[in-house]
């Protein structure tokens, strides 16, 4: 029985890896970045919550909110 909204294994390691991807690139953009305060601090924490939440769907097996982007042209 297949479960709509669940990922399979291999589909889960590439969330998760993604996920930290995310993470890490939100963290640097965060507190490394070359732009204004506040585009470093918005669109960091936009990636670190995308990023956090790729991770978490990841271990648990629930589709991330990024996979609801749709297929992108």
């Amino acid at each position: 029985m297949i479960v709509e909204g669940r990922m399979k294994t291999a589909e889960r390691a590439f969330v998760v890896v993604f996920g930290f991807f995310l993470l890490f690139v939100g963290i640097y953009a965060a507190f490394s970045g070359a732009a204004s305060a506040a585009w470093r601090y918005i669109g960091g924490g936009v990636l670190i919550a995308l990023g956090a939440n790729a991770v978490y769907g990841g271990v648990v097996g629930k589709r991330p909110w990024i996979s609801r982007v749709g297929p992108l042209p």
